[in-house]
């Protein structure tokens, strides 16, 4: 009886399985239906639209409102990945329809496979699950498109798709949902064309690109396949056609909002500023206003960005300042249009608008000062667009305010300007010639500050700095040339100037740089760069390059840009062997080589590396990567922070990381980093686990710990002596741990959690003297102190050194440093394009001159230290005029 039942059962799922694969094969007939698209004379598919009579759908996915009846479907979708032109696993329908405010777009996903559709729901722009998007060139400039894409569980992302990659920061206001279907998964859009840009013509032509994602495959599928060996991906996508007659907007959206903000932290006792315990309340408005159809203003006055992601930890024992991503929405928007990139360095780092004062009050004992975090932004203007004839423009405006904090001394209460008001303006300007194969352009920033008082003349009143660049490709864009030449013109007192030549980019004041030499009379600076650019960018397994960059010694883009430093030649070589055919167990994999020269600006040699690296993808959706960097004997003219150069011996770096399938619930992956220095004692070792695990479809925890040991036998030591140089051993073991919580309640509410734990602990020993620069024998470099020449004072935490008559006092210059940041944030787009967000922002950081090299000891002292939380309440609300 129970083999009769058995029997029975199993005939059962056989039978369902086959109505199952029957009803997907009888919906897979219907994708053979569909119109026939024309081609482009490069080849490239078209898409023909219509402007429907129905009346607009409802978004909600299901796609079947009247106006779907409407129009043609196209499907034929080619693989993308794994394999190039193959048929995909799953087959796609697209269909598109317009009106005269909105472009709507409805994409079916087969699936003969239901119950494995990935529905994993995420935050806004986060890549989870299966995927499926559209994106439209509306400028058909052949470089950016605007894309739209909606995740399987319903989950939005819309970003800027560029020739070399794609922008997450660019957001949109626009409807989107998804439904469920009993062999597909379907996807409805509403895009306002208020959030695309195009010109005044009355017939359009478009570049369209559609793509879908089916995660347990790891396959991507193009409506209009895009070559992985492309000369750019906006230059490869197909075309859309029967736009037309489209009414002349004038774009109007505000989007106002008031927020409430509270911050507890350690009272300070008789401090008439740290009583513990902040309140504020702030309005403001941004907005924009569609100027023409293909040029729009945006603006923002009185701007908060409260909801900002903490900066990641980190301990800065250089002399350089750290570069940190920008987090703040009005400044990401389109921030491709203003890139200046020069190497490693900007033209334009919007940090630098609304940065922290720059001047701190000097208070004795039992005198008080108002801390003031960032410089308010008063407005900021932003003009960008692109006419019909390839001329892209874009233009801001930022004025942050005249800051003043409170002060409390011995002379009583007065008001001290801390920052004075400064404008800040960015102008971009690029032209296309020769259907994009030709473009030109050019850059101009400046920097104003209005300072009224004469203990701020330390600062630069004016800067301005601009460049002019020119890329040409040939032999369908496989080849390019690329030049690039900046300049600075640096204005202010003799005191500023002097400040900015014995800045860490420059070293002005280096004893043996004899081309140089800090003249104090100076009220202006000025300097130079270049670069050019030749190699094969696609078309073939093999590609290459070759460039060569310089900076004048005078040249500073700090003002309103990024550098660390100037007073550098740099050659590089590059050559990569990829392959993205699968074969055997191998999915892609590529090799690359590198090698470097670097000289200063009058053609001193200073050091060469080389490197190879390799990148492998397995079949089973593992990836590996691994390089060796071999860099030779250097003359290190920064070490010594501006005292003379000096030989350092070469290093051994080498690197592993290793990560498991991410369209598994559990992704797990392991990156190990080394240094080893040629002098046998310095080495660094990284190890860096990480763990993202998908505990369900809306919730996800991921997390990666960071642990570094590390010896330096060539650490800096900051010391008050003009011409006498110090280093010591450093022995430095730091201890992180970043953790991420995704809760995605629906796509529209979403809960965040970022915490951030950070500890590093030094300890210094083998202090030595530096008493011939140019020796290349560290034996005659320096002297090290040995034990009886050196004493140590604990009361007063200094070092007393003797050496040839001499004594020196240096400060215990051992660390234990203490860090956490974490961000907390609910979000609720309530209404389409406003939100209501909640932020708890909770920080407690602490550096002390201790010796403490105990990691447990370290994480009890993070444990006691005062917390400071700030509690935030932001509204905004969006709408049109």
């Amino acid at each position: 009886m129970m083999q009769r039942y058995f029997l029975l059962a199993i005939l059962s799922m056989i039978l369902l399985e086959i109505t199952i694969i029957t009803s997907a094969q009888d919906s897979f007939q219907k994708v053979k239906k569909i119109s026939t698209d024309s081609l482009t004379s490069e080849g490239k598919r078209i898409y023909f639209t219509q402007r429907f009579n129905a009346a607009a759908p409802k978004i909600d996915g299901m796609l079947d409102d009247e106006c779907w009846k409407e129009g043609s479907w196209s499907g034929n979708y080619l693989q993308h990945l794994p394999n190039e032109g193959a048929q995909p696993s799953q087959p796609s329908q697209l269909k598109i329809l317009y009106d005269d405010k909105n472009v709507y777009v409805a994409i079916r996903c087969f699936d003969y496979e239901p119950d494995k559709i990935d529905k994993q729901l995420g935050r806004r722009d986060d890549f989870a699950g299966d995927i499926v998007g559209v994106a439209f060139d509306s400028y058909h400039d052949r470089r950016t498109a605007f894309e739209f894409d909606l995740t399987a569980g319903g989950s939005k992302l819309d970003l800027l798709l560029e020739n070399d990659g794609w922008d997450v920061s660019w957001n949109a206001v626009w409807e989107g949902k998804v439904a469920y279907e009993d062999s597909a998964w379907t996807a409805e859009m509403k895009i306002p064309l208020s959030q695309l840009r195009y010109g005044d013509q009355e017939e359009q032509i478009w570049g369209l690109h559609s793509w879908r994602w089916i995660n347990r495959y790891q396959e991507e599928s193009n409506w209009n396949l895009i070559p992985r060996d492309n000369p750019g991906l906006i230059r490869s996508i197909g075309e859309l056609h029967g736009i037309n007659k489209l009414p002349k907007s004038r774009r109007i959206e505000l989007l106002p909002y008031a927020l409430a903000k509270m911050t507890t932290y350690e009272k300070e006792e008789g401090n008439p500023f740290a009583t513990g315990f902040d309140k504020s309340f702030a309005a403001g408005l941004n907005g924009k206003i569609g100027l023409s159809s293909d040029f729009t203003l945006d603006f923002a006055i009185n701007p908060d960005f409260g909801q900002v992601e903490a900066d990641p930890a980190q301990l800065n024992l250089s002399a350089f300042e750290i570069f940190y991503e920008e987090k703040r929405p009005f400044f990401l928007e389109g921030k491709n249009i203003t890139d200046f990139s020069f190497g490693n360095d900007q033209l334009f780092y919007s940090r630098r608008i609304g940065h922290s004062p720059s001047y701190s009050p000097n208070l004795n004992a039992n005198e008080f000062a108002e801390r003031i975090d960032n410089t308010s932004i008063l407005g900021a203007v932003k003009v960008t667009g692109k006419t019909k004839k390839g001329l892209s423009i874009s233009i801001i405006e930022g004025l942050t305010a005249k800051e003043t904090a409170e002060t409390e001394t011995l002379n009583g209460k007065d008001k001290i300007t801390v920052e004075p008001l400064t404008n800040y303006f960015v102008g971009r300007i690029q032209k296309d010639i020769k259907n994009g194969n030709t473009i030109i352009g050019g850059m101009f920033t400046t920097t104003n500050r209005f300072i009224e008082d004469d203990y701020l003349e330390f600062l630069n009143k004016t800067a301005s700095t601009g460049g002019i660049d020119f890329r040409h490709h040939w032999k369908n864009k496989s080849y390019y040339v690329d030049a690039k030449l900046i300049f600075s013109h640096i204005k202010g007192s003799e005191e500023a100037i002097t400040n900015l030549q014995n800045a860490p980019a420059h070293y002005y004041q280096q004893p043996d740089a004899h081309y140089l030499g800090t003249d104090s009379t100076l009220t202006s600076l000025s300097g130079f760069g270049g670069q050019f650019e030749i190699g094969k960018r696609s078309n073939g397994r093999w590609r290459y390059n070759t460039s060569l960059s310089w900076r004048s010694p005078g040249l500073d883009l700090n003002d309103i840009g990024f550098m660390q430093r100037a007073d550098k030649i740099s050659q590089d070589n590059n050559l990569s062997y990829v392959v993205n055919e699968p074969s055997g167990i191998i999915r892609e994999y590529s090799v690359n080589f590198n090698q470097n020269n670097q000289f200063n600006f009058v053609g001193d040699y200073l050091g060469s590396s080389g490197m190879i690296s390799a990148n492998v993808k397995f079949k089973n959706k593992w990836n590996y990567y691994a390089h060796i960097i071999r860099q030779g004997k250097s003359l290190d003219t920064r070490i010594l922070r501006g005292g003379p150069s000096i030989f350092i011996k070469g290093l051994y770096c080498s690197s592993f990381s290793v990560n498991s399938d991410d369209s598994k619930r559990l992704i797990y992956g392991l990156h190990y980093h080394t240094h080893i220095f040629d002098d046998k004692t310095s080495v660094n070792h990284d190890f860096s686990p990480n763990i993202v695990y998908k505990i369900t479809n809306s919730l996800q925890l991921s997390t990666q710990l960071n642990y570094s040991l590390a010896t330096n036998s060539m650490q800096y030591i900051d010391d008050d002596y003009e011409n006498d140089y110090f280093l010591a051993r450093l022995d430095q073991k730091t201890l992180g741990l970043t953790l991420r919580l995704d809760y995605a309640i629906t796509p529209e509410l979403t809960i965040q959690y970022y915490g951030n734990p950070y500890i590093s602990v030094g300890e210094y020993s083998d202090f030595k003297l530096i008493t011939d620069a140019r020796a290349e024998s560290y034996g005659n470099l320096y002297h090290t102190f040995t034990n009886n020449e050196l004493v140590h004072d604990p009361i007063e935490n200094q070092y007393n050194l003797s050496y040839n008559g001499n004594s020196y006092l240096v400060n215990n210059p051992d660390f234990n440093f203490q860090q956490l940041r974490s961000n907390f944030v609910i979000r609720w787009e309530y209404k389409t394009g406003s939100t209501l967000y909640f932020v708890w922002t909770h920080n407690r950081n602490q550096y002390q001159n201790i010796t403490n090299t105990s990691i447990n000891d370290n994480i009890d002292e993070l444990r006691g230290i005062y917390p400071e939380n700030l509690f935030l309440i932001k509204f905004n609300y969006w709408f049109t005029l």
